[in-house]
């Protein structure tokens, strides 16, 4: 409630207002000036906060703890001998903790590749203190993707995918994962940046498409979802980079769509291939052929034999849509290319020099 102060009409004991008051003066004393009404101020408008404890309170449930179990092997650097016969390899068994989260009611759980790497045994808790004992569904390393399946499991909550296409830089994300064995921890943040490629996080991971947050990412995260607003998953929390703060990446959950059906079917990725290497378009070279518009991926080297070779593709093409999708870079290509499947023919744009191209192409699998 904002208050106005009125000077000069005061309200009398009888409810009626009071009479003008005369005051006396001597000839040189001045008279008070009046005062100026206080003007009520409106408040000023408090940003409001999204309630990040109801989406919490539904996601938690479905956001599990990996336990993997390694046994790892010890060679000698040298035979034994009758001076050293205990140069043997020697076994030890590794232990560590990763993150998941389910997304089907019979027991698929979402992680890292990395998380259940070469483990002997995989177990998983559940936010109600249930145990599990997991299998390996399928798993791709180039994307840092795996899928298990709790045992014997039935009727268990699970997160809905989201569309991480349709992410703004800006905004609010959650990450729930199990950070240097804290369990079941919340953080909160932003989306920071979309399309983050070529991150020196290591490993085998070949296909980069980083979600960037500054959401808390720790060691233990890894695995678990990234959640919007509304408790959908956009990600999988996967990488930080050593001595980065703020600086937490995930996976976009549609680069995880895609490839699913075949973690299901096959356990594994197998991938379609262009038969071509490619790079960013230079600047100069857009202006050089016309493009007005961003995007495109330069063709830099034909493998002889190749998908594109029988095509008629040479070196120095641009490529701008393939299957009737947007080429944005180099990086884009390759995705779309890797996925849109082993012998089938797509339509294929080309920028040659200032004319278009159009061609017919057969995909190869990539080889391994």
């Amino acid at each position: 409630m904002s208050l106005t102060t009125l000077v000069g009409c005061e309200q009398a004991s009888n409810g009626g207002p009071l009479n003008d008051t005369v005051i006396d003066t001597a000839p040189d004393q001045e008279v008070p000036a009046a005062k100026e009404p206080v003007v009520a101020v409106e408040p000023t408008p408090v940003a409001v906060f999204p309630d990040f404890a109801d989406v919490v309170e539904r996601a938690h449930p479905a956001v599990v703890n990996i336990y993997t179990r390694t046994t790892v092997v010890t060679r000698p650097s040298r035979a034994p001998s009758l001076f050293h016969p205990d140069l043997v390899p020697r076994e030890r068994v590794q232990q560590s903790l990763g993150s998941g989260f389910l997304i089907a009611a019979d027991g698929l759980v979402l992680t890292n590749e990395h998380v259940i790497r070469n483990a002997n045994e995989i177990a998983v808790r559940l936010l109600d203190e249930r145990w599990f004992h997991a299998e390996v569904v399928g798993k791709d390393p180039k994307t840092d993707i795996a899928l298990l399946r709790l045992r014997e499991a039935d009727d268990l909550p699970f997160l809905e995918l989201g569309d991480s296409d349709g992410l703004r830089v800006g905004s609010w994300v959650i990450a729930i994962g199990n950070p240097l064995g804290l369990t079941s921890t919340v953080t909160v943040g932003i989306a920071s940046a979309v399309g983050r490629r070529a991150l020196p996080v290591g490993g085998e991971l070949h296909y980069q498409d980083f979600i960037q947050t500054d959401a808390s990412i720790n060691p233990g995260n890894s695995g678990g979802p990234l959640l919007d607003i509304r408790g959908k998953v956009i990600g999988i929390n996967t990488a930080v980079i050593a001595g980065g703060q703020g600086l937490g990446f995930s996976i976009p959950i549609n680069m995880v769509r895609d490839i699913l059906p075949s973690l299901q079917a096959e356990g594994r990725v197998r991938r379609s291939w262009l038969g071509i290497y490619v790079g960013d378009v230079p600047q100069r070279l857009r202006e050089a052929i016309g493009l007005g518009a961003p995007g495109g991926a330069l063709v830099t080297r034909v493998v002889v034999g190749g998908p594109a070779d029988r095509a008629g593709m040479r070196a120095g093409d641009v490529v701008l849509r393939i299957d009737q999708k947007d080429v944005a870079d180099a990086s884009r290509l390759t995705w779309i290319a890797a996925n849109l499947g082993i012998g089938r023919t797509v339509p294929v744009e080309i920028r040659r020099g200032d004319e278009a191209v159009n061609v017919e192409l057969t995909l190869a699998a990539l080889p391994e």
